[in-house]
């Protein structure tokens, strides 16, 4: 099913670039931009969000889409095109610290998506499309929706990540 791949590929996306980075490497970054650490615990954060509202949600019964006709149509093209739009501002609650540590925020976006997985995993496939949590920019999405923005989201940090580890490595 496309929901549980998009999450099997999440951690490797994210998280095998990572393997042997060493504590400095985690918090450099050019002016004004997020270090790795920090796009770590932005993923994480937003990760553990989704699955605690849909976790919340279990026993609510089926929801009714709330958009506006401008979230529907920038939902298809960013979960249809599949990219997301260079410079977004973060929401405010998915905001990273400004210096997380680094086993921490690996540990909790590992967590969030083994959470997401136990969804998928235990929830029907009616139960999954009938339960929505608003995107701020996209509106109502529902659990395979989520899990498409996830996987776009990762991806899109995930290069993020690796001209990080690029910028550092030119000016060790």
């Amino acid at each position: 099913m496309k929901v549980q791949r998009q999450l099997s590929r999440l951690e490797p996306m994210v998280l095998h670039p990572l393997h042997g980075v060493n504590g400095t490497t985690w918090h450099r970054a050019p002016r004004r931009k997020w270090c790795i650490a920090q796009i770590l615990q932005h993923l994480a954060i937003g990760v553990d969000l989704v699955a605690v509202a849909f976790e919340q949600r279990a026993d609510k019964p089926a929801m009714q889409r709330r958009s506006k006709p401008y979230q529907t149509v920038l939902r298809h093209l960013v979960l249809g095109v599949g990219r997301i739009p260079g410079g977004l501002k973060a929401p405010e609650l998915t905001k990273p610290e400004p210096k997380p540590e680094p086993d921490l925020v690996t540990a909790e976006f590992r967590m969030g998506v083994q959470n997401l997985k136990g969804l998928a995993d235990n929830w029907p496939r009616d139960r999954q499309v009938s339960l929505y949590v608003r995107h701020p920019l996209l509106g109502d999405l529902n659990f395979p929706e989520w899990v498409r923005f996830h996987y776009l989201h990762c991806r899109h940090h995930a290069g993020q990540i690796r001209r990080r580890l690029e910028w550092v490595q030119k000016r060790s």
